[in-house]
């Protein structure tokens, strides 16, 4: 892998949207430089770049010709992830991509040879895994504190695309892109598979679209939901809705639910881990808590590790999303000088995520059990 860095990382921003001021957010929370932004467009890219105090750059060619630009930040669009990223592991940048790592599997396997090829340091951003209660659950399943784990139980459930009007870039994917299952399933499976270290074997997927037909902004870029104006309409092929059945290694298996037109669940993510000796609850939107049952007394809460590396504030100073993508991002840079661990997902990660998107798609077109084919590391020493 590479060498320790003589001065500190820079990093560029590919996407200005929420999740790119978030990582930049981050960044500057850790102290970490930034080289400059790029956006879809120039005039958007000069105004946010001017918003911002950064510098702007008005194509890819121009932000990895930068030689001051160490990391790549990938906030744009999933069909871009692919094609950009592939070019900075090439210009010789390690790269940290927002999820989905491709829209396809293909495109997830050629990302993930080409960061070996480079020996680039590369991580997807599944930002639960940077809450310190997700670290400690992860660590309390590990203990055997729960026994043999025998079934996991989780949703993922939102309503920010309830009505027909609200729209999002999302929503025009391709179906078999899928929506809720990639945007916020990939989430509630990385999840799973990194507190347990179980991997989906099967899926049973069931897919419903609450709304055929949408309505979406004329002549304008509208990233979150319609806030009024001229509409018009428009087919919408891919998911608001999905019902996954699977199973993991050992005979676990899970029964998880998706949503994106729940009314009332705003970012509601929850992931029960369920044990011969007990069983543990985390919910995102009480993130600081796990709550432990077992046969011989009533539930009690645990709180995160007040010792661990992800927490940062004292017991009773809630940490939140924010702090969760800081967490990761600190571990990716920290992992550049070799000691980022385990702790976050890779763009191995990001291929295991698309695996299991697909083997759900094809479940649901088929009307049948699909197997979620092998990490690409066993299946090349198959060969």
């Amino acid at each position: 892998m590479t060498q320790p860095h003589a001065s500190p990382p820079r990093a560029a921003v590919i996407g200005i949207g929420f999740i790119g001021n978030a990582h930049i957010e981050a960044l500057r929370r850790l102290g970490l430089p930034i080289a400059g932004v790029l956006g879809h467009e120039a005039g958007y890219t000069r105004r946010e770049a001017a918003r911002l105090g950064l510098r702007p750059y008005l194509s890819l060619d121009e932000l990895l010709a930068d030689p001051d630009v160490t990391v790549v930040h990938q906030c744009g669009p999933n069909d871009v992830h692919a094609a950009q990223n592939l070019a900075a592991l090439k210009a010789g940048k390690h790269v940290f991509s927002e999820k989905p790592l491709g829209v396809s599997v293909e495109e997830c396997e050629r990302q993930v040879r080409a960061a070996r090829e480079a020996g680039r340091h590369n991580a997807v951003n599944f930002t639960y895994r940077g809450y310190a209660a997700v670290q400690t659950l992860r660590e309390l399943v590990a203990s055997g504190e729960l026994g043999d784990v025998t079934y996991l139980r989780g949703h993922y459930l939102q309503d920010w695309l309830l009505f027909d009007t609200d729209f999002n870039w999302r929503v025009g994917a391709p179906a078999r892109e899928t929506r809720a299952v990639s945007d916020i399933g990939s989430h509630l499976s990385d999840l799973a598979r990194f507190v347990t270290g179980l991997d989906p074997e099967k899926v049973l997927a069931r897919f419903t679209t609450l709304h055929p037909e949408r309505r979406r902004p004329v002549g304008e870029v509208q990233t979150f939901a319609s806030a009024g104006g001229q509409t018009e309409p428009f087919t919408v092929t891919t998911e608001d809705q999905a019902s996954l059945l699977v199973e993991y290694t050992g005979g676990v298996h899970a029964n998880f639910e998706l949503s994106q037109v729940a009314p009332g669940h705003k970012n509601d993510l929850e992931l029960g881990v369920i044990g011969t000796r007990g069983s543990a609850t985390w919910r995102q939107e009480r993130p600081e808590e796990i709550e432990i049952g077992t046969r011989e007394n009533t539930r009690t809460v645990r709180l995160k590790d007040p010792r661990g590396a992800f927490t940062h504030y004292p017991g009773g100073h809630p940490e939140g999303y924010p702090d969760a993508i800081t967490n990761v991002i600190r571990t990716f840079y920290s992992g550049l000088d070799g000691a980022g661990g385990d702790r976050i997902a890779t763009f191995e990660d990001g291929l295991a995520a698309a695996r299991f998107v697909e083997a759900a798609f094809q479940s649901h077109s088929e009307g049948r059990w699909v197997t979620v084919p092998a990490a690409l590391a066993a299946q090349e020493g198959a060969r």
